[in-house]
């Protein structure tokens, strides 16, 4: 028997349905981000009990954006009047002031600190060609802070020209012992730090084919106008291949989670600098009690 053929408005309508269906079926299936630098971190962290499932998952699978503390904040105000480049959230910084209407000292402290950034690309002849770029992996993600060209080589081809600059500000400038610390002498061992380098040229190398893009930390003291350093992060091939094998693992990694749910990880300190803490079911307000067996 043949099928009845459908008018007009059957049709729009039966295409209504399908559509709200695929909507459905696509609100239902778990979001799997790209990996970023910063979740590879967070995912680490998380797998050794050191971060917080529900966090992980608000902000990197649920698009939260959480609102910048202090340190963050002045470091998004220091980028925005170096490259004019928006905090990621979308939000311009704005300089944080007194009662009198003079910004605080921290503040001036970074006004004076972009001339030091300002000296720095004149000197060593860098140009910016792109603020803020979103690279375009379609499995991996990263948002460098500068994109620039080395005007010391004298080529057409920009991809023989380009540089990473990411920019950072510190109150570490000095320390050896933080896995933050930007001392000269122990730089070589902050992971925390060099993933983002190596993530960064990984992503460029499928952006331009470029092979081993120079990378560049400028790193600016948000404790005194004047202390500012810069380091080349350049990477072995066996460093290469093992972040390869080590984004495959936490994808694999990740996957799991998603089917099975994220745990919630209290702990005091984290939870009181926790930006959930007001709704969170699991806060710790005391610590936990710790049983040591001998």
């Amino acid at each position: 028997m043949a099928k009845k053929k459908l008018n007009k408005k059957q049709y729009k309508d039966k295409e209504k349905k399908n559509e709200a269906k695929k909507k459905q079926t696509e609100l239902a299936l778990p979001k799997i981000p790209k990996l970023s630098q910063s979740l590879v971190k967070a995912l680490y962290n998380y797998k050794q009990g050191e971060e917080c499932g529900l966090k992980i998952e608000a902000s990197y699978i649920n698009g939260v954006n959480f609102a910048s503390n202090e340190v963050q904040e002045l470091g998004n105000y220091f980028e925005y009047i170096c490259t004019g480049a928006k905090a990621r959230d979308g939000h311009i910084p704005v300089a944080k002031l007194l009662k009198t209407g003079k910004p605080t000292t921290s503040y001036l402290r970074m006004d004076k600190q972009k001339e030091n950034y300002l000296n720095i690309m004149k000197s060593y002849n860098l140009k910016v060609e792109k603020k803020g770029f979103v690279f375009t992996n379609p499995k991996y993600s990263g948002i460098a802070d500068i994109i620039a060209l080395d005007k010391n080589i004298k080529s057409k081809d920009k991809n023989k020209q380009r540089v990473i600059i990411d920019i950072k500000t510190s109150g570490l400038i000095n320390d050896k012992w933080s896995p933050y610390g930007w001392a000269n002498e122990s730089i070589e061992e902050k992971w925390d730090l060099l993933i983002q380098a190596v993530h960064y040229k990984m992503l460029a190398k499928y952006e331009w084919g470029i092979e081993d893009i120079p990378f560049y930390f400028m790193v600016f003291s948000n404790k005194n106008e004047v202390e500012c350093k810069i380091f080349e992060i350049i990477i072995d091939e066996a460093t290469k291949f093992q972040h390869y094998q080590n984004l495959e693992n936490i994808k694999k990694y990740l996957d799991q989670i998603i089917k099975t749910g994220w745990e919630a990880k209290p702990e005091l300190m984290r939870c009181s600098k926790c930006p959930m803490n007001d709704t969170c079911l699991y806060q710790l307000e005391v610590p936990k009690i710790q049983k040591v067996y001998v």
